[in-house]
Order: C-alpha cells, then structure tokens, then sequence
C-alpha cells in the first residue's frame, strides 16, 4: 500500500479544481483526502489529492485526474509524489462562483466532446445537463431554445449576408471582415479551427495552452508575416468560450472559416506573460455580472474601505484573531464610472471615522508629483507572501508602466515611507511639436537629416496626432515607430495602431546584438524624468547612418530601456537598499518588454508580480487600502 499525493500548483483561486477536489470525495475505490494550501492568500494555491491503495488502483486514479484536470491559466506547477501521512481531509474547499448560477464553467472535459464534436449524437445540444459543470445552468431560456440548425442558419448567414449579431450570446457581433474599430482596440479574433493556429499566428506553447484553458482568455497575439487576410499589426485571440459560441465555431469550422471577428461584451479576461506566468490586465474587461468577488486574508490597512477606478475594496477584522489579520474583499463596481475614467478623474468615499475616503477629481495634468496610483501597486504586489503579517512593506521598489494613468517609478524605503524616483514625461500632442522640439535641441542636426532623407515620414510625423495620456511608453513607441519607417501607409496611423506596429516588429527581432538606445534621465526639482529628444534623436542616427532593419530598431527601444531601468534600481538600491521590485501596469502586455525587464532585472532583484490581482485594476483599490496619505489625491 502507498500514499500517494497530486498536487495542482496554481498562481490564484481555479474554481473548477476546488470542485473537482470535492467531486473525488466521493471516488469510492479509494480512501481519499483533500485540501489547498495557502486556500485564502495572495499568491499560490496548492490544490491536492491524496490516496492510499494499491499500484493499480493508483494507476487508475491518475488516469482519472489527467482527464478530469483541464489545463487552468493559472496552474504553474503539477506534480505526484509518495507521502508518509495523508495531510488532507474530507472538508469540502469552498470556491467563489460568478453569478447566480451553480455552473463552474459553461463546458468541461465530460460535456465538451459530446456537444461541441460534430461526430456526436449529441452535437449541438446546448442543454445537456453535466452532472460535473453544470454548464446548462448559465444558459438563457433564449439560449436553452437554441436548435442545431438554428445555430447552423446563423452560421450560414454569416456567410452569405455578411456581419451577425448573436441575439442569444450577449449580442456578440461576428463578421468574417474587420470591423470599424473605435480608435484605441485591438481587433479581436474567435479562432474556429484551433488546428490551423499556427498558420496564422506566430505562438510559444505557453500561449496555445492559455489559449485553450478552462478560462479561455484573449491573449494578444502576432500574424504570421505576409499574412494575406490579417493585416494589423496584433490581435487579440481567444477559443470558442461558451455553449454557443462552441457549436457556431465548430460549425463554421466544417465550412473551411478558421477565425472570425468578434466585438461586444464577451467578457474574456486579457491575460499577459509577465516573469514567466499570465497575469491579468483588468477584471473589468469581465464585466460585472461575471466578475468574481475576491476575498484573501491579509494584514490591517490604514483604511477599510476604498472605491477606486471601478472598483471597492474593503477589510473587515478578523474575529477572535489577535494577529491584525482580517478578510480583504475586492469587487468591480456593479456601475462602473466610465465617465470618471475618461476625464482621468476618480471620486472614493471618504469618512475620517471609519476610514472611508471620499475625494472628487481633478484632471491629472494638475499635480505632477503625485504617486498615489503607483503607491497602490507597489502596496498591493507586496501583498503576495511579502507582508502578509503585520509587517509593513519596506526596502522596494515598483515599475508602474501605464497608458491609462502614469507611468512611474515609486521607491519604498526601511521606515515603509515612499518617494517617486521617475515619471515619463508628457510628450507633445502633435506631429509639428514633436519636430519643432527635436529641432530646438541638440538633436537638431539628426532632425534634419531626417527631414531631408525622408520626406515621407517626416510628413506623417507632422499629420500625428496624440490623444488622451501622453506621458506614457505608448505615445513614445507611436512617435518611433513613424521615425523608423513602421507607418508605410498613406495615412498617418492612430497611436495605438503605432504602437501596437512597434512592439510587434520588436516580436520579429531574433537577431543576438541590437544597438543601444539612450534613455537618459532628466532631473526636476523633485522627481526624475525622461529627456525623450535624446530618446528619439538617438533612434532617427541609427536610421540616418543606415539601420534599414526597423524590426532591430524597435527591439532595440525595448531591450535599452530594460537595461537602463536595471541601472536605475541598482543606483536606488545604492541608496535604499532594495529587496523587491514589483511590476504592474497594462504596458506590460508588450511581450518583448515585458521578457527583456525579467531578464534584465531578474538576475539582481526578486521581481514580485501579485498574480491573484490585476496588473491595472483591482490591484490598484487594493494597495489603495495601504497608501499612507490620509486622503488620496486625486490622480490618475
């Protein structure tokens, strides 16, 4: 007889292995045990499997498991090994659920083949009822409705009359051409026939097994070059994600359709690469009816209750608990202020008595020293496993890259008091400002090189125009990508689309040596910032003396300043003493930048990414709890 252990190591909560764990209770040929470790933490959560038999039934069970374990985002590590004495129990875990339904997905690995293959008999049946899922009970009576031939007329309108509007899918919009995207999207794709992925995208393995994980999220993903049909510059991706859009995809599948386009409110969580494991961008690209109320244990804040950028968090005390721990909940606000979020502006609830926040917003051009959103990120990522005790967070550091607020670098010293170190600063609105400033400083002389060597793009640069936050690598990245030649077309291109045509050239770089980019530093009464001409003038020598690999020049733009904000932390290191740098923001969906500052800073600082909150979400109103400034200012 053995004792035998699974573990499932996972990055934050996976509902469905909570419930499978419980479902293995009642697994009668074996005495089985069950729990999770670090169930109610930030950080990992080991979920486990214990038995004691013989090899054939061990066997048999671990047979069982793989089939059952459907490939999560979140799982980093799985494992069997022989233990000496069961640590589980028969305690069912408990798990959070989205909505009212008792569903933990919409389809799993007991259902799935049966509705969703067309080889089935019971293909296209939208409510067969899983006993392990329960998948049927998140459908609409509209959706329960739903026949095979419906769903077989849908697909064929789509292609005989074009765009379609899913009436029983949330009103998701699928046409086989683009749509009239709004300025600042990324087009969005619904892969129908995973088996041709790789002919149309450039994947690692990492991101085909996200791809088709229980949590099916978009990942940001690059066309093969040259694509004939794909012409932006990335997409976001996903699979097939609901009962629906299973059978649909499977159908259009059958007529030879690999992808289409997607745009509504289909709720998929963006996911990132960041130091080797996906986080999450926001939780409101989830909407508030499937986003999840997340509760953790964690230390007493300095305030109970914060509603920040969409979201409220809020710390109760734990009774009968001398520890200062207590339960952290955080949740999307059911109306979100979209309004707030446009003019950069936020109100919280303030209250001196019970430490409530309440402040109306100003426009964040008003007040420059202002770190209060990167205070919150540094304060929420040391939640993971860093002060998760009493102990305040002391002795690090946070890179904060933004597009939605700014882009900061904030240093916490040994008293737990913060200070910002850098900001990027806010670059001009237009093209004509853009040159007239180049052309005022020492880059003059490269300035008008480029003038005259290229009239092209010296004439798209005078057509840019910026919009919304500038002081942000997405406004720089716009600016170089039309420097180094990256906007062919006759019309000078939006900045998001910009960007989006820099990092993805930099994704096309393989090459071992790439030149070196200044990012020098300028000093201001109080805070540092970027001398941005010298940036760009260093970028337009490079092409004047002849670089004519833009894919080189962009990667070189991230790899540089990786490397200057590695020697950027070891200067504050120096001085402070660094124990930790932690990485939040949605500039981190750029996967080159993203790889080159864990390879750059990861070999001299631990690198703290608190995957069981958002990037640029509710990590934010979490850390918020923790900011010590009585009442946050209001910035973005």
């Amino acid at each position: 007889m053995k004792n035998i252990r699974f573990d499932f190591t996972c990055s934050r909560q996976v509902p469905l292995y909570a419930h499978l764990c419980n479902q293995y209770l009642n697994y009668d040929a074996l005495n089985i045990s069950i729990g999770c470790d670090g169930q109610q933490d930030f950080g990992q959560h080991s979920y486990f499997i214990e038995a004691q038999g013989e090899q054939t039934q061990l066997e048999q069970l671990a047979d069982a498991i793989a089939a059952d374990f459907l490939i999560s985002a979140w799982l980093i590590d799985s494992g069997i090994k022989v233990i000496d004495e069961p640590q589980g129990g028969k305690t069912l875990l408990p798990y959070s659920q989205s909505g009212s339904s008792p569903a933990i997905a919409p389809f799993c690995q007991q259902c799935y083949p049966l509705i969703g293959d067309n080889q089935s008999a019971k293909f296209g049946l939208l409510d067969l009822a899983c006993p392990c899922c329960k998948g049927e009970t998140q459908l609409t009576p509209a959706q329960k409705a739903l026949t095979l031939s419906d769903i077989k007329a849908m697909a064929q309108g789509l292609l005989t009359q074009g765009p379609l509007t899913l009436a029983a899918a949330d009103n998701l919009q699928i046409s086989l051409t683009q749509f009239e995207q709004p300025l600042s999207e990324r087009p969005q794709l619904l892969i129908c026939n995973p088996n041709t992925l790789n002919a149309h995208f450039c994947l690692n393995d990492a991101q085909v097994l996200a791809l088709s994980s229980i949590e099916k999220p978009l990942i940001c993903a690059r066309p093969t070059q040259g694509h004939d049909k794909l012409s932006a510059p990335l997409y976001d991706i996903c699979f097939a994600y609901s009962r629906v859009i299973l059978v649909l995809a499977e159908v259009l599948r059958q007529k030879g359709v690999d992808w289409v386009y997607i745009q509504g409110k289909h709720n998929r969580p963006k996911l990132t690469w960041v130091d080797g494991a996906w986080a999450q961008i926001a939780s409101k690209d989830l909407g508030s009816t499937q986003a999840q109320t997340k509760h953790f244990i964690a230390p007493e804040p300095l305030r109970e209750k914060v509603s920040l950028h969409g979201y409220q968090a809020q710390w109760q005390a734990a009774k009968r608990s001398r520890s200062h721990q207590g339960e952290l909940s955080v949740a999307l606000l059911a109306q979100s202020s979209e309004a707030t979020h446009t003019a950069n502006t936020f109100a919280t609830n303030t209250g001196a008595a019970n430490g409530e926040i309440e402040h109306a917003g100003t426009p964040h051009t008003s007040d420059t020293e202002n770190h209060t959103i990167a205070d919150a990120a540094l304060f929420s990522a040391l939640l993971n496993g860093k002060f998760t005790s009493h102990r305040q967070a002391k002795n690090a550091a946070v890179i904060y890259l933004s597009h939605t607020h700014a882009s900061q670098i904030v240093t916490c010293d040994n008293k737990g008091d913060t200070e910002l170190f850098f900001a990027l600063p806010e670059l001009p609105d237009n093209g004509y400002e853009i040159f007239h400033q180049l052309d005022s400083s020492p880059q003059k002389a490269v300035a008008q090189k480029f003038k005259s060597l290229f009239p092209d793009d010296y004439l798209k640069l005078l057509s840019l125009k910026l919009h919304g936050r500038r002081d942000n690598l997405q406004s720089l990245w716009a600016i170089a990508a039309i420097l180094i030649g990256l906007n062919p077309q006759e019309e000078t291109q939006s900045q998001e689309k910009l960007s989006d045509t820099l990092m993805a050239a930099a994704m096309r770089y393989h090459g071992a040596n790439a030149p070196r980019i200044d990012y020098p530093l300028t000093k201001g009464e109080a805070h540092r910032s970027l001398n941005w001409c010298k940036t760009l003038g260093t970028v337009l020598s490079f092409r004047i003396a002849g670089n004519d690999d833009p894919s080189q020049l962009a990667f070189a733009m991230q790899d540089s300043l990786a490397d200057y904000l590695s020697n950027w932390l070891e200067h504050i290191d120096l001085n402070i003493g660094v124990h930790n740098v932690a990485l939040a923001g949605n500039e981190l969906i750029n996967e080159t930048l993203s790889k080159r500052i864990s390879l750059r800073l990861g070999k001299n600082f631990p690198l703290v990414v608190n995957r069981s909150l958002d990037l640029d979400g509710d990590n934010l109103a979490v850390g918020a709890l923790y900011v010590k400034q009585r009442q946050l200012n209001a910035h973005d």
